[in-house]
C-alpha cells in the first residue's frame, strides 16, 4: 500500500470510520445510489449486480443481470427501478427486490451508458453511435441517427428536456421535447466524458488531447483547460455548479467557474494523492470532494477551504467508483479487486 502526502493508515486523527465493508468478488465496474440514498447497486466485471441496504450493507439482493460485464447503472429519480447496460448488447430494468421489468436492446455488441431524465419519465441509453429514449417502463419512443463514433457519455439537464451526447467531434444537445434538430457543440477530436453543470450553464468534456474542453451555452462562448498528464476521464460538479473537479493527474484540478469562469487562472490543486486520480465525487449539499486514485487512497477535501486532505481512507486497489449516499451521511468507494467500502462521512471535520 502507499503512503501518499499528508496521508497515512496509521494516521488515526482524520481516518474515516468504516461502517462496513464487503466484496463483489471480481473487479467494480459500476456503482449507484438510489434517489433516496437507502439502496446501493454494484456491478461487477462477471456481470453480477448486487443491490445492498446503503445503511447496514446487507445485500437485498443479487442476480446475474448480463453476460458479460455491467458497464453502468442509474437509479430513477422517482422510483426504485435500477437501469443497467452490459457487454452483452442490452440495457434492463430491475425493481427493488430484483425483478428484471425489462429489456431493452442495444445497436451494438455493448450498450455503454444509461441516464434518467430528471423527473423519471425517460431514460436514455447509448450503444456504439446510437442514442435512444425509452419510456420509464422501457418501450422504445425515439433513436437518433448514428453519430460520427461511439457515444462516450450521456447527460440530461436539470428540467429533462435536454440530452446531450458526447463522441468524437463534439458534443450534440437534443430538444427531446420538440423533436428539433440537435445543436452540435463541434470540437475537432475525441472526447472521452461528458458533465452538464447543475444550473445548466455548461458543458464539460474530457478529450483524448489530456485536457477539458468546455462550452457556455447561454452565450456560446468555448474554453479549454490544458496541461494534464493523463486523459480526464473523472469530472464532477459541486451541488452550485460553481466548482469543476477534474482528473487527469495525481493532484486533483477544481476550477472555479464564480464570476467570469477559470480562463487565465490557475485551478485549485488538491495535493494528497500518490498516483493518479481515477474517481471523482462532490458531497450533494456540502461543497466536500472525495477523489480516489490509483494509489488505493480515497481522500475527502474541502477545497474552498483548504488544499489539503480534512479525512481519508483506503481500499485494496485501484479506485473504480465513489458515491455519497444518505444525503451524504455515507461515502461508498468500490475498487479493481471488488473491494466496497462505506465510511462514516459524520466524523468529517467541520
Amino acid at each position: 500500500m502507499f503512503s501518499p502526502p499528508h496521508i497515512s493508515p496509521a494516521n488515526p486523527k482524520h481516518a474515516l470510520p468504516v461502517v462496513w465493508s464487503t466484496n463483489v468478488e471480481d473487479y467494480a465496474t459500476s456503482l449507484a445510489v438510489s434517489s433516496d440514498g437507502t439502496l446501493t447497486a454494484l456491478g461487477n466485471a462477471a456481470g453480477e449486480l448486487r443491490v445492498l441496504d446503503s445503511l447496514s450493507g446487507e445485500v437485498r439482493f443479487r442476480v446475474t443481470a448480463h453476460r458479460g460485464a455491467i458497464v453502468a447503472a442509474a437509479w430513477s429519480p422517482k422510483q426504485r427501478v435500477l437501469a443497467t447496460a452490459g457487454q452483452d448488447g442490452t440495457a434492463r430494468l430491475y425493481d427493488a427486490e430484483g425483478v428484471q421489468l425489462a429489456e431493452l436492446l442495444g445497436d451494438a455488441p455493448w450498450v455503454e451508458h444509461v441516464a434518467w431524465a430528471p423527473d423519471g419519465q425517460h431514460l436514455a441509453t447509448s450503444a456504439g453511435r446510437v442514442t435512444r429514449l425509452w419510456s420509464s417502463a422501457g418501450a422504445p419512443l425515439w433513436a437518433a441517427d448514428a453519430q460520427e463514433s461511439a457515444v462516450t457519455g450521456l447527460a440530461w439537464n436539470r428540467k429533462g428536456t435536454q440530452l446531450a451526447t458526447a463522441c468524437y467531434g463534439g458534443v450534440r444537445v437534443f430538444d427531446v421535447g420538440s423533436g428539433a434538430a440537435a445543436k452540435h457543440l463541434s470540437w475537432p477530436g475525441s472526447l472521452i466524458s461528458l458533465s452538464w453543470s447543475p444550473d445548466d450553464a455548461v458543458i464539460a468534456c474530457g478529450t483524448q488531447e489530456r485536457s477539458v474542453h468546455f462550452w457556455r451555452l447561454a452565450k456560446a462562448r468555448e474554453s479549454e483547460m490544458s496541461g494534464f498528464s493523463a486523459k480526464p476521464r473523472a469530472l464532477s460538479w459541486d451541488a452550485e455548479g460553481k466548482l469543476l473537479a477534474t482528473s487527469g493527474d495525481t493532484n486533483v484540478g477544481v476550477w472555479s467557474f464564480d464570476g467570469k469562469g477559470p480562463e487565465g487562472k490557475p485551478p485549485i490543486e488538491l495535493v494528497g494523492h500518490a498516483a493518479l486520480c481515477t474517481a471523482l465525487a462532490f458531497h450533494p449539499k456540502l461543497p466536500r470532494l472525495a477523489s480516489g486514485a490509483d494509489d488505493t487512497s480515497v481522500i475527502v477535501w474541502d477545497p474552498r477551504r483548504k488544499t489539503t486532505p480534512v479525512a481519508f481512507g483506503f481500499l485494496e486497489e485501484t479506485v473504480t467508483g465513489l458515491a455519497w449516499t444518505l444525503g451524504g451521511r455515507l461515502l461508498v468507494g468500490t475498487d479493481a479487486t471488488g473491494q466496497v467500502t462505506a465510511w462514516g462521512a459524520d466524523a468529517i471535520p467541520p
